[in-house]
């Protein structure tokens, strides 16, 4: 089957908060018929609230459920619909907290929520990768030191065994405590 390449629409993001986005395609883009089938195919995707076109100056805004999109899932149903987004590194990431102590980034954890939303979505069965992945490492370490021992003079089995808890660790960031309303009442 032969299909036309598909043409490739670039656009920045002019304006980000958690739940809200809008981007502002390039001049060659911003005709009618383009906005309107970009319009069409992202509102009948499940989690997303509102779709408005500004078509004189080429401005999408999409307001999107948070519990079932992240920013990273939306910047992949954009690029689905063959729409790139040139600004990426570049515009800020309200609402989400660095992490100092060598924690993963959290467009990463993002990443791997979206992952697991679209296994989701296909196969019907939930899968957490953030405790998937640091099990195939322990998997890989026990069966390496059991085939092969400890192998202190190569690569040895326990280095996995690290990988995995180093990786469970960065993949399960520490929340800050809240204080509880009887630690309120005694300050």
């Amino acid at each position: 089957m032969n299909r036309a390449p598909a043409k490739i629409r670039k656009a920045q993001i002019k304006s980000h908060v958690p739940g809200r986005v809008r981007f502002k395609l390039q001049a060659q883009s911003r005709n009618r018929a383009t906005m309107d089938s970009i319009q069409q195919k992202l509102q009948v995707l499940q989690g997303i609230n509102e779709v408005r076109l500004n078509p004189a100056n080429g401005s999408v805004t999409l307001n999107y459920d948070r519990a079932f999109h992240s920013m990273a899932g939306i910047l992949g149903l954009l690029e689905d619909l063959d729409v790139v987004v040139e600004s990426i590194g570049h515009f800020p990431n309200i609402g989400e907290v660095s992490h100092g102590n060598g924690g993963p980034m959290p467009e990463f954890l993002a990443a791997i929520e979206d992952l697991n939303r679209r296994i989701h979505r296909v196969t019907g069965f939930p899968l957490n990768l953030k405790l998937v992945l640091p099990l195939s490492f322990v998997g890989a370490g026990l069966w390496s030191i059991g085939r092969r021992g400890l192998m202190i003079e190569s690569v040895p089995g326990w280095l996995f065994l690290w990988f995995a808890f180093d990786m469970f660790v960065k993949l399960h960031p520490a929340r800050p405590l809240q204080e509880s309303p009887l630690d309120e009442a005694r300050q």
